[in-house]
């Protein structure tokens, strides 16, 4: 009898151990930040795009007036449909304005600050 007692001690000890680690896991995972942005979707004509290519004004469509906004490294869809991770980007050249582009934009809400980012250009229907 005192052999099965044996045995089943460390059994229980590595079932209380797996327990005891999966919730330490449970519980760490619960304090990592989970927030996601999702962009609202935007359109307009572009009514100027700066010199460096770096930021761009726009007349939104059913919006008066236009607003302007920096544009980082984005991905951007070309006339074709095909997605592309560097710059510049096709419908935003530096000095040109007319084009009608879609785009995303995240707001950013900081103690410091708050903005708007571009989150990604779409210039698959741009005109201009």
């Amino acid at each position: 009898m005192e052999i099965g007692k044996i045995k089943s001690k460390p059994a229980l000890l590595v079932v209380v151990g797996c327990l005891v680690g999966a919730g330490v896991g449970f519980g760490i995972g619960h304090t990592l930040p989970t927030d996601t942005a999702t962009p609202r979707m935007f359109q307009g004509t572009v009514s100027a795009v700066g010199g460096n290519g770096d930021k761009f004004g726009v007349s939104l469509d059913g919006r008066q007036p236009g607003t302007s906004f920096g544009l980082g490294a984005v991905p951007w869809k070309d006339t074709n449909g095909t997605w592309h991770d560097s710059s510049p980007i096709d419908c935003l050249k530096p000095l040109s304005q007319g084009q009608h582009i879609a785009f995303g934009v995240v707001h950013v809400n900081d103690p410091d600050f708050s903005t708007d980012l571009v989150a990604w250009v779409d210039c698959s229907n741009a005109t201009g």
